[in-house]
């Protein structure tokens, strides 16, 4: 009898294990079939199917990254719930769970391939997540992820990775700031020119001396040690976003009539409109050369 028993308790464990494996979300299923196929409004109606998915099961992963990555506020009526529901935080919150479900699978996606939409929403909602990721969770392993797609070969990874470093720096520069100074010694140019796009679109101070010396390398005696042209006024641009002290050091740039980077300088100077900029911005009118400057106070 004893024998028996036992023996029935592993039949049923067994059979369960069968079916759980072997059965798939339904609601799931269907708003993925719905995606491929070429219904009316199959995003609108798919999105419906993965609520479902995850009211029948919590922790879907994939039905939460689907919800957030095909929900719209455009579905919904103004001032409904549903509309509230489907806001870029809210679908972002939907793609931080899927990752919290499955943090190897979703990390990956995330940074190569849900980025890569160039619908603004998706984007925005996956840029949510990764900050979700970035406060609440393994914040070494996602930076790990956007280093490694700023140095890829994939310009659209590269942009993306930068585009997120940016976001991330404005809220926690003393961190990112110097990930993206020690992306100015990699090897691919591509890589260098974003982190300097970076460093100016998160606007630190404490970027304007390595910026200066990226602007500067344009007369070192070496050739390997100049920074290519592009980037170099690239970091000019940085300057002039950044502001502040960074107002000086543009100034000195514009002083130095041996600089190739003047122009650059000019006209960042230009559009800052700071005020310690006027008398070397006359002085540059009143030079005389075969080289035509406009400035606009």
């Amino acid at each position: 009898m004893q024998k028996y028993f036992k023996l029935t308790i592993v039949t049923i464990s067994i059979a369960a294990f069968l079916i759980s494996c072997g059965s798939q979300n339904p609601y799931l299923s269907k708003g993925k079939e719905l995606i491929k196929s070429d219904k009316r409004r199959k995003e609108e109606r798919a999105a419906q199917q993965f609520k479902l998915a995850i009211q029948h099961e919590q922790d879907n992963a994939e039905a939460h990254y689907l919800l957030g990555y095909y929900d719209s506020e455009l579905f919904y009526t103004d001032g409904t719930p549903e509309k509230a529901n489907a806001s870029i935080e809210e679908r972002g919150k939907h793609m931080f769970q899927a990752y919290q479900n499955d943090k190897r699978k979703y990390l990956e996606i995330l940074v190569f391939e849900t980025l890569r939409n160039r619908e603004p929403d998706v984007q925005n909602a996956a840029l949510d997540a990764l900050k979700r990721i970035y406060q609440q969770a393994d914040r070494k392993k996602l930076l790990n992820s956007l280093k490694k797609a700023i140095k890829s070969k994939d310009n659209r990874d590269r942009h993306d990775a930068q585009w997120v470093l940016a976001s991330l720096g404005r809220d926690h520069p003393a961190e990112i700031v110097p990930i993206l100074i020690d992306l100015l010694e990699y090897k691919r140019r591509e890589t260098r020119l974003n982190a300097i796009k970076a460093l100016g679109a998160i606007g630190d101070e404490s970027a304007i001396p390595v910026l200066v010396g990226v602007v500067n390398s344009g007369s070192a005696k070496r050739e390997r040690d100049r920074e290519d042209p592009e980037i170099r006024g690239l970091a000019v641009e940085a300057l002039g976003k950044i502001g502040g002290t960074a107002v000086e050091k543009l100034v000195e740039v514009v002083e130095n009539k041996g600089s190739s980077m003047r122009v650059d300088a000019i006209q960042a100077l230009e559009q800052l409109g700071d005020e310690r900029a006027v008398k070397p911005l006359l002085e540059v009118l009143g030079e005389q050369g075969n080289r035509e400057v406009v400035v606009n106070f």
